[in-house]
């Protein structure tokens, strides 16, 4: 509480991060921090996103920004 995190004194709350984003959207959204990819890598990291993501069970195009962000970790070294 005395000490809050850069996100939530911006208005992002842990719902922002968990909530299910189109494949677009996650796109846009991390293009617009610097993160572009080949259309091949965003494909594998969304593919990983939806492993972690209980969409994946779905089987629609949505994930979260906390899942894309757990498969970039994965994934970012792979060429």
């Amino acid at each position: 509480m005395l000490f809050p995190s850069t996100h939530t004194e911006l208005g992002i709350t842990e719902h922002d991060f968990e909530r299910p984003l189109q494949r677009e959207e996650i796109k846009q959204l991390f293009a617009k921090i610097g993160y572009t990819y080949k259309v091949g890598k965003f494909n594998a990291i969304f593919n990983r996103a939806k492993e972690y993501s209980q969409s994946a069970l779905l089987s629609d195009d949505h994930v979260s920004v906390r899942c894309f962000m757990n498969a970039i970790r994965d994934l970012d070294h792979v060429q």
